[in-house]
């Protein structure tokens, strides 16, 4: 199994552009190509809806946190739990909101926002960002990569065990553990060759070490399971997984790594209004790739624009998994995918 391949070098001028709006860089699509031409009002921001979308998600999280705190039976420990694990994933999508510069104008107020949507699944803002914008430059080339390494291999195999494995995806662990001690070490983190973007990154591994021993301090000297069950079980058992739900279709048996076209390396599923809300429109992910300084805010609208040439469609969330644990939609050559796993 091939490691993973270095994140490209690029010029200043070009790193400026990877979360810029009108001007971003984009990925290559086939056919006529009218990006550089979109009105403004595609690039409109809405942080008042982002702001409620975040306080939501804190809320939820804080409620379920009492409930886990106060005793309950043990059936509201378990239902609060769950659902906190639920917000821990829907966190992540408006931590990608924040890493595009579509939650608000600030700079500031993204990073913020965007730190503190990861802490719960331990997701650095600044390596997301930095492993992603370069994603959205580079699918349908070789330099492809992502952020998150999910395991994309076997997954059809082992009655169902394999989807799962690569569910809780137990891989990542590993990978952040090392992030964490080099950062704490004062080492530069794998693949990140700027010295900006080193820094900043290696300061959010060093907070997220803190959050840990802090939790660790807690747990011990006060006997108390709260944090085991408010944030670690929940984030092991329930958020990781569904979150690799939530990223796996975008891709998953599509060939990223050579075909120029988000239009057919990309993926769109249908879905309710619900599940929309809730992967905050990644089921859009098509729209989102063909030009990536759109807000999220925006993409229903620039779905309608290009919904007539996305070629991966999938009818239903359900029915992707369905058809991948059953091997009708897998990888026959690992080259077209940058996972490694």
């Amino acid at each position: 199994m091939a490691g993973r391949a270095e994140v490209p070098p690029l010029r200043d001028e070009d790193v400026e552009r990877l979360d810029a709006a009108e001007g971003a860089l984009l990925a290559p699509v086939r056919g006529t190509d009218e990006r550089r031409s979109l009105p403004k009002a595609y690039f409109v921001k809405s942080p008042g809806r982002f702001t409620a979308k975040f306080l939501t998600a804190l809320g939820v999280i804080a409620v379920c946190w009492t409930a886990i705190a106060l005793h309950f039976h043990w059936s509201v420990t378990v239902a609060a739990m769950a659902v906190t694990g639920l917000m821990y994933a829907h966190l992540v999508e408006l931590q990608h909101e924040c890493l595009h510069e579509h939650a608000y104008r600030s700079r500031r107020l993204n990073r913020l926002c965007g730190v503190a949507a990861g802490m719960f699944l331990l997701s650095s803002f600044w390596h997301y960002k930095h492993d992603h914008l370069r994603h959205h430059a580079f699918l349908g080339t070789p330099d492809n990569r992502e952020f998150f390494n999910y395991r994309f291999r076997d997954l059809h195999r082992w009655y169902g065990l394999g989807f799962l494995l690569a569910a809780l995806h137990p891989g990542r662990y590993a990978g952040v553990g090392r992030n964490l001690v080099l950062s704490c070490l004062g080492r530069p983190v794998p693949g990140v060759s700027r010295p900006l973007d080193a820094r900043r990154i290696r300061s959010e591994y060093r907070l997220l070490a803190l959050l840990l021993a802090a939790g660790v301090t807690a747990t011990v000297l006060t006997g108390s399971p709260l944090l085991v069950l408010a944030w670690l079980l929940p984030a092991v058992l329930v958020g990781e997984p569904v979150h690799f739900l939530i990223e796996m279709p975008e891709h998953f048996g599509l060939n990223t790594q050579s075909d120029p076209d988000v239009l057919a390396n990309t993926r769109t599923v249908r879905t309710s209004r619900l599940a929309q809300w809730f992967t905050n429109y990644n089921n859009l992910h098509t729209a989102h790739h063909y030009h990536q300084g759109v807000p999220m805010a925006r993409i229903a609208d620039l779905h309608v624009l290009i919904a007539d040439r996305v070629v991966p469609v999938a009818a239903s969330y359900r029915g992707f998994y369905t058809s991948v644990v059953r091997g009708r939609i897998r990888y026959q050559d690992f080259d077209e995918t940058c996972m490694t796993r």
